[in-house]
């Protein structure tokens, strides 16, 4: 099991022993993974986000449910009412704006909009139902040296470190030797994880699942 502190002394390592990289080297990872937050990977989907309509809210953030705050691209949206989960639709938000613009329509929402890190409904909740999201989310990079399991540094651990590497080779060690190496190899480790993340994500018949946008 790959930790953040068995990445960089692995690095350490891969450049010569260099302990004279420790600082350079943390910093060279979290560039790393900063460069790939955005990208779709199958560990960075998810279900997890949920929260509870309002009455008369029709716009949910962070301070609804701290997951939204990490969302890039959402897969799907669903309304839980009683014993029944429905499906909403997506709508463009500024098609939901002028529908919107009288502030009358309430009841159950039918549509969703993504934008500004903000879900809104439509039409305007006029009571308490529960929401959750299925969505592509950033993952945060480990918070310590020693942080099991996490993905960037198990799933993605080889794009992780020939990145960091890369980093290395071009602001600190100057060196275009390794720079064009780690270049190759980062695009083998981003293509393969692509591959798998295509693989994992696959509906039954081997079609990939659209994202909604």
């Amino acid at each position: 099991m790959t930790t953040l502190a068995i990445m960089k002394a692995r690095i350490a390592d891969e450049l010569g022993q260099r302990s004279d990289l420790t600082s350079q080297i943390a910093y060279a990872i979290s560039d790393a993974i900063a460069a790939y937050q955005a990208e779709r990977f199958h560990f960075t989907e998810t279900r997890s986000i949920s929260f509870p309509t309002v009455a008369d809210q029709e716009f949910y953030d962070a301070d609804d449910a701290a997951g939204i705050a990490n969302i890039w691209t959402i897969r799907l949206v669903t309304l839980t009412v009683g014993d029944n989960i429905t499906s909403l639709g997506y709508m463009d938000p500024a098609d939901m704006e002028v529908l919107s613009a009288s502030g009358t329509n309430t009841g159950q929402p039918m549509w969703y909009t993504w934008e500004s890190n903000q879900i809104r409904l439509y039409p305007t909740p006029s009571e308490a139902w529960t929401v959750r999201v299925s969505c592509s989310a950033s993952v945060a990079a480990p918070a310590t040296d020693s942080e099991a399991a996490n993905p960037w540094m198990t799933e993605a651990e080889r794009l992780i470190r020939s990145r960091a590497k890369l980093e290395l080779a071009v602001h600190v060690v100057r060196d275009q030797e390794l720079a064009a190496s780690m270049g190759e190899a980062v695009a083998e480790a981003f293509r393969q994880l692509k591959d798998k993340t295509t693989k994992r994500l696959a509906a039954p018949g081997g079609r990939v699942k659209a994202m909604e946008f």
